[in-house]
């Protein structure tokens, strides 16, 4: 839940070599804007790129790229169950304070071969950068603007992107839109959420951890939704 970009990346009959060469012109034109982060760029092959290898408890460092590159065919037992990839390439990078961590990269499920089909697949949520404390609606603009960019920038080395913006920016390119869709979509989210925590309070619930209630001008918000429900 949430206002953010969800994408999914693709490039048809490429070699390794080729995907490399894309993803790393790809974080290097990243690291020419002012995000926030950008981490170093992996490959993984084989085995290391199973989302299971690990026999211990610690943490998997790449399981959200291994994600972003395998295929979901079921859930059993409580578990997600997953078609692993057999090579990935890429890196993480968070395009502004607020925003959730963002992943671009390339990886395939097939056998490798001297060509293979390649896809990615990650939602951004761009929606908290717009939090007063971390500048409000210029950085959210900035925030979201800047993963505009870098899809453009895939598209242009000719990766195939597939875009569903929830501020139709990706589309209309139209930037009183954007800030109309962040400014509704605050709203919206502080009376829903104000409205579940009224709704769980009585029932000795905790509060909901939801990061639009921590805005300074989250009752603003929150009365403003409820004047639009």
């Amino acid at each position: 839940m949430g206002i953010g970009i969800s994408y999914k990346l693709s490039l048809q009959s490429a070699s390794i070599e080729q995907v490399r060469e894309k993803i790393t012109a790809l974080r290097n034109f990243v690291l020419t804007l002012p995000v926030a982060e950008v981490d170093a760029l992996v490959e993984l092959a084989g085995d290391d790129c199973h989302m299971d290898k690990k026999d211990d408890n610690s943490p998997d460092p790449y399981l959200s790229l291994k994600i972003r590159a395998a295929e979901m065919i079921g859930y059993e037992n409580k578990r997600f169950i997953f078609n692993n990839p057999t090579h990935l390439i890429g890196f993480e990078c968070l395009s502004g304070r607020g925003c959730t961590i963002a992943a671009f990269g390339l990886g395939t499920l097939e056998e490798i071969q001297e060509t293979n089909n390649w896809v990615w697949r990650i939602f951004c949520k761009t929606q908290y950068a717009s939090d007063p404390e971390y500048g409000g609606l210029d950085n959210f603009v900035q925030s979201h603007l800047r993963m505009i960019q870098i899809l453009d920038e895939a598209q242009r080395l000719g990766i195939h992107c597939k875009v569903d913006d929830d501020c139709d920016y990706w589309e209309t390119r139209d930037l009183q839109a954007l800030t109309a869709a962040i400014t509704s979509g605050n709203f919206l989210m502080a009376a829903v959420m104000g409205k579940i925590s009224d709704a769980i309070a009585p029932l000795g619930y905790k509060d909901s951890q939801v990061p639009i209630k921590d805005y300074p001008n989250f009752e603003y918000l929150e009365a403003e939704g409820n004047e639009q429900l």
